[in-house]
């Protein structure tokens, strides 16, 4: 409309100036020149008018049909929102229809898909099942009647129950039952591990059917102040002629597991031995070991002795770890020893009957005492041990040994031995642990307490290993 109303505007200008300019060409006076004009004027002005109404009628006409437009377009769209609403509709239910058909196709699949797992051959089912302990391997029956009777051929049995209450224990002396009188004995007997608070004559129920089953492989780890075991078993366990590996451990009342003077296991090779009490030969030696003749390797942890020496006298030990134990003196009579480990305080006394001639590795680990003063002379049974384990070829020691011999070496006072004379050494390694715990003990004092050592030998490769 205002651009209409500049175009009117505009024509009334052009028009007024024709009229002017008529006016001057033929002289008309004033007044007829204010009458042409203003008619002239009002003549153009109403039909100006006349074209504005056509103008607004005919804008007012398109108005009206693009509001009758309008409304179509509305009702087109909330037609076409209608069918989308109606067609998400529908495509909820082809979709539903689609995991239903998914489904049942599923299913029909699985009802008719092999069961690869059962039709593998028996042993290698056999092997599978050896390495659950013995309540999950029972279990396995319920996957189908192919599993039923592969718990009754377990060549590894492995007890581990929670602890004891009194619906659990009734259940535990019902399964272990079942497993003992179910087993076919046609399968050999490899392993047996009891690890559990078991009643102790189901405990030797057990032990007694695996050794006279020949069992190859016994750990039997006590942890029970509730059933308190009786032992009944432990003759019968150290005159086995089948055991090959044999660990025993009894934290909780090393005073009750006493073993025999002699233990006659003539097919042992490997003996694991925590919180046990040896049994002296005669008033003063303790020598349990001699009669394991094939005896290759030998852990002792936390052990007591009636006795002050304890004898390891085997000519077929190889690897020998003492961990702990009843101070004493210890005296090796092992030939053939290889590898030797010894962790705790400084409390055994240590002397060999060979020069350990095949020696390989020696691993040193003490334990720093609560006091300085407690110190004082440690450092000689530590040199008294490396003199005894000369001919070794690696050495590792822990920062402790380190630190007793620097103690020592730091007070004037104190009586110093000669370190030995490593003669077929190649390597030396100190462990001095994290930087927080070895703040106190620089690169250069460890260094100084190892030249000291090896002062009489070749100076052999050296190594400070820290860790993170």
């Amino acid at each position: 409309m205002e651009w209409i109303t500049h175009q009117l505007q505009e024509r009334r200008m052009r028009r007024r100036m024709r009229i002017r300019k008529t006016r001057q060409a033929y002289g008309k006076n004033e007044d007829n020149e204010d009458w042409i004009s203003e008619r002239e004027v009002d003549g153009e002005t109403e039909d100006d008018g006349d074209m504005i109404s056509e103008r607004k009628r005919n804008i007012r006409e398109v108005d009206a049909e693009n509001e009758d437009n309008g409304d179509r377009i509305g009702k087109r769209k909330r037609n076409i929102r209608e069918v989308d609403a109606e067609n998400e509709h529908n495509g909820d239910r082809i979709s539903e229809r689609k995991k239903n058909i998914a489904r049942e196709v599923d299913g029909e699949n699985e009802d008719h898909r092999p069961d690869r797992i059962s039709a593998l051959p028996d042993s290698l089912l056999f092997h599978m099942i050896n390495f659950m302990d013995t309540k999950s391997a029972v279990q396995t029956c319920v996957l189908s009647k192919r599993w039923n009777d592969l718990s009754k051929c377990l060549t590894n049995l492995t007890f581990n129950s929670d602890l004891p209450s009194e619906g659990l224990d009734r259940s535990f002396k019902k399964f272990e039952s079942w497993v003992l009188s179910s087993r076919d004995d046609s399968y050999p007997l490899l392993n047996l591990t009891i690890e559990s608070w078991i009643d102790a004559d189901v405990q030797d129920r057990v032990i007694k059917y695996a050794l006279l089953h020949n069992v190859q492989k016994l750990k039997m780890n006590i942890n029970s102040t509730t059933y308190r075991p009786n032992f009944k078993s432990l003759p019968l366990i150290f005159r086995s002629q089948s055991l090959t590996s044999l660990e025993l451990s009894n934290k909780l009342s090393p005073s009750r597991l006493k073993l025999p003077k002699s233990l006659c296991l003539p097919a042992l090779k490997s003996l694991h031995l925590a919180y046990v009490t040896f049994t002296a030969s005669d008033k003063d030696r303790v020598e349990p070991f001699s009669n394991c003749h094939v005896l290759n390797t030998l852990v002792l942890r936390n052990f007591s002795l009636s006795a002050q020496v304890l004898s390891i006298s085997n000519s077929t030990l190889s690897s020998l770890t003492i961990f702990e134990g009843q101070a004493c003196s210890i005296v090796l009579s092992t030939p053939n020893l290889s590898s030797f480990s010894i962790t705790g305080s400084v409390g055994h006394q240590l002397s060999s009957t060979s020069d350990l001639s095949f020696l390989g590795e020696v691993n040193i680990n003490i334990y720093m005492p609560w006091s300085e003063t407690s110190l004082d002379g440690k450092s000689s049974i530590i040199i008294k041990w490396l003199g005894v384990l000369a001919n070794v070829k690696i050495l590792t020691i822990g920062l402790c040994a380190i630190q007793t011999i620097l103690h020592d070496l730091l007070n004037p006072t104190s009586i110093r031995t000669q370190p030995p004379k490593f003669v077929r050494l190649e390597s030396l390694k100190v462990k001095v642990g994290n930087p927080l715990s070895t703040k106190n003990t620089s690169d250069e004092k460890v260094t100084r307490a190892v030249e000291y050592l090896l002062q009489n030998s070749p100076m052999p490769r050296f190594d400070i290993i820290r860790s993170a």
